[in-house]
């Protein structure tokens, strides 16, 4: 036994030291307030001093482990960051495991979105990549429309026709296949195939929310390139509020807009108007200038003066998750467009005015239950009307009479009718939610320039998506929709998304979908033939249709008090039955399916965000193929004409002053394309680039009731850029296309006034 002896003690020796190297370790045990653990939870420990003596971060089970806690016998400062939650930041002793319950921030409303989702969520939970533009940059930007704000966006070039409008290309892919929505009802009205963008005022609208790549399966046809969804504003409940804007712009922009809102415990009703007046501008005219009738050759202007007219009134009932909204809008816009003097005497000129009018009803019904399922119902009418008058003016003494040419005038009238509805199941404890609706779209069209002077088409859809999560980590959701429609055959469209949350910092998104372009009525149905025109639609056209594929990857980190978002992404299109206006035979054109175009591109995003300041800064590449032109192109990547843009917006708020200033810039690079020159050649052709930049000063007084907006907007003063592509009838000169009305000088102010009801 005495043998023994000296071989038990040293076991026990060894047994006592590494038990003792045990007990030397604390865990740190996260979690948030749902008991859920927290991944990747950044720990940093120091001492009283400021030396940090300890630095990592929690395991997949939300735990951190400290060894040699021998060192750490007096009181720490512990530090735990975690995206998405609120900062931890407390003295604690390491003599035993420490528990902390980490709470969820708060997120503004403007990150809460609601395009293609089951319920509204926050951004950063969305399956789908969704870009939010909210009203703090509207505010900033001092943005009045669609257009100026969408100039700001990367991945997002601006075209400007100074009769037709403005319009958009998303992804390299123009603006007919883009979806403008609001609220989810189709904007209707395409000229050329695109919806003006300066149409759509920003007055009553809360925030913007872009989903790039097709949501056919959600809002059909259109939705080829993506979706722009304006969100209005959410309505007043128990309070009264008011307010009133005054803007002017150097350029000749004279606006005023207002609101009454009124809002009991469940009612809520309002209504607000507005008239936006623009002067036109060119190129001779001075910074500042008073405008007065002219009879000479600076009559013609190059951006034509316009007046647009606008109301909207609504009505909310909400009790018992029931809810029930009905808002109406109308929009009138006078646009004048004055000739030359005619010679030889110039004593009178042809004068065309375009007038437009819509008007847009639509009735939302829902009905939350309590097992977290809920129905959405939407019914809406939209109306478009477009008139196009040409005057014979005496310029002696300014009185005008219409043309007699017949050719001349013309009206043309488009309804839309839209019945949509879903039911969609909610329940966050479910490893399966789902979503079944149905989707009815009524159009037709009537003028002198539409076959048989009216003609109508029907589109009848259902669609089905289930979200799959076999953990907390992954989401699986993949869609479908099919339609019959009255004039063309419909494909069916798959859609699959996937995200994977890599870990709380990264996360992983991909997806593919299919989409789809409806011919539209004015494609298969239009008829303008004359002594100058020959045109015809096809009833024979099938739609576009198209493959997408697109990931993103982003990693969102907490610094300080600051969260930090670093976003990669990419993308590849490629669309088949392109539809094209072709010459057929002899001098008559038709519209035919015979384009095949492809897209591909990259963006790196960096955002910052704090309680003062919010900036962004992004660099986009994108490339566009087709064989339009020539059946050789398209055949390899070598075949991709690339064209780069960046974008930066710095908005900085000093609160103890009350001032917010923004900085917001954009670079548009150099666009290629292809062309047929006047001996059928084809050749390379290009729009030059160029950058805008803006700047702006707000200030608030007397209790934030009184906003005070100024600053200069274009400063680089940039007005047309060289082009040697193919001209339309509008262009401003044979080399050069419209970009802005040089650098001009803007003020706004604005008066809110509220008081909250019992």
């Amino acid at each position: 036994m005495r043998n023994f002896t000296p071989l038990i003690s040293i076991v026990f020796l060894i047994s006592f030291l590494f038990t003792s190297k045990i007990s030397a370790q604390t865990n740190i045990y996260i979690k948030d307030q749902k008991g859920s653990e927290i991944f990747q939870a950044k720990t940093i420990i120091s001492t009283l001093n400021g030396d940090i003596i300890f630095r990592g971060f929690s395991n997949k089970k939300g735990i951190v482990s400290i060894i040699d806690i021998n060192n750490f016998k007096e009181k720490v400062r512990l530090q735990i960051n975690a995206f998405g939650f609120q900062s931890i930041d407390k003295f604690v002793t390491l003599e035993e495991n420490i528990y902390i319950s980490m709470n969820e921030k708060t997120f503004n409303k403007d990150e809460v979105i609601v395009t293609a989702q089951y319920k509204k969520q926050n951004v950063a939970q969305s399956i789908h990549k969704v870009s939010i533009i909210n009203r703090e940059k509207i505010d900033a930007m001092a943005a009045i429309n669609l257009r100026d704000i969408l100039s700001n966006e990367i991945g997002i070039r601006i075209s400007q026709d100074n009769i037709l409008g403005s319009n958009m290309t998303l992804q390299g892919i123009s603006g007919e296949n883009v979806k403008i929505l609001i609220d989810g009802v189709p904007v209707i009205g395409r000229l050329g195939g695109n919806i003006d963008l300066s149409q759509i005022n920003l007055q009553e609208i809360d925030h913007i929310e872009v989903v790039e790549g097709p949501l056919s399966v959600n809002y059909g046809t259109n939705a080829l390139a993506g979706v722009v969804n304006l969100i209005s504003k959410q309505p007043t409940f128990r309070k009264f509020k008011s307010n009133i804007t005054s803007y002017y712009e150097s350029s000749g922009h004279f606006n005023l807009v207002g609101s009454v809102n009124y809002g009991s415990k469940f009612h809520s009703l309002g209504a607000s108007g507005g008239r936006n007046f623009f002067d036109g501008w060119s190129d001779h005219h001075k910074v500042f200038r008073n405008p007065e009738p002219i009879a000479d050759s600076n009559r013609f202007m190059t951006w034509k003066p316009k007046e647009q007219v606008f109301g909207n009134i609504y009505y909310q009932f909400m009790k018992n998750n029931y809810q029930i909204k009905y808002k109406m809008d109308v929009f009138n816009e006078v646009i004048i467009n004055r000739g030359y003097p005619r010679p030889p005497y110039q004593e009178s000129a042809f004068d065309d005015k375009y007038i437009t009018r819509r008007i847009d009803q639509s009735l939302f019904l829902s009905k939350e239950f309590k097992n977290k399922g809920a129905i959405n119902s939407l019914f809406s009418f939209n109306r478009y009307n477009r008139n196009k008058n040409t005057y014979f003016t005496d310029l002696t003494n300014l009185s005008s009479e219409l043309s007699n040419n017949e050719s001349d005038q013309d009206t043309s009238v488009f309804d839309q009718w839209v019945f949509r509805g879903n039911y969609t199941s909610t329940k966050d404890s479910n490893k399966i939610n789902f979503q079944i609706g149905y989707d009815v779209l009524i159009e037709s069209a009537e003028g002198r320039r539409i076959l048989n002077n009216r003609q109508e088409q029907y589109d009848y859809a259902i669609f089905a998506s289930f979200e799959y999560k076999p953990n907390n980590l992954i989401t699986v959701k993949p869609g479908i929709r099919y339609s019959y429609n009255t004039t063309y055959s419909t494909p069916i469209l798959p859609s699959l998304n996937l995200k994977w949350s890599i870990s709380n910092q990264w996360t992983l998104r991909s997806s593919y979908a299919r989409g789809f372009r409806a011919p539209s009525i004015k494609e298969l149905y239009f008829e303008f033939i004359d002594i100058n025109h020959n045109i015809v639609g096809n009833e024979n056209l099938k739609a576009e249709s198209s493959n997408n594929f697109s990931g993103a990857i982003t990693n969102n980190l907490s610094f300080n008090l600051s969260d930090i978002n670093l976003e990669l992404n990419a993308f590849y299109n490629s669309i088949k039955n392109r539809i094209s206006l072709a010459n057929i035979q002899g001098t008559q054109f038709s519209y035919t399916n015979i384009g095949l175009f492809k897209s591909t591109g990259c963006r790196f995003l960096v955002r910052l965000k704090n309680n003062k300041l919010n900036s962004k800064i992004a660099f986009g590449l994108t490339g566009t193929a087709s064989n339009v032109i020539s059946p050789s192109l398209v055949n390899d990547f070598n075949d991709f004409l690339f064209y780069p843009d960046i974008q930066t917006s710095i908005i900085y708020s000093i609160k103890k002053i009350k001032t917010t200033f923004g900085l917001f810039y954009k670079y548009q690079g150099k666009l290629p394309n292809f062309r047929i020159d006047e001996n059928n050649v084809i050749s390379q052709s290009i729009i030059n680039d160029y950058h805008l930049l803006d700047f702006t000063i707000t200030k608030k007084i007397w209790e934030n009731n009184i906003s005070l907006n100024c600053g200069v907007k274009n400063i680089l003063n940039v007005t047309q850029v060289f082009s040697n592509a193919n001209n339309d009838i509008h262009s401003s000169s044979l080399n050069s296309v419209s970009v802005g009305t040089g650098r001009t000088y803007f003020v706004s102010l604005k008066l809110n006034l509220s008081k909250s009801l019992k």
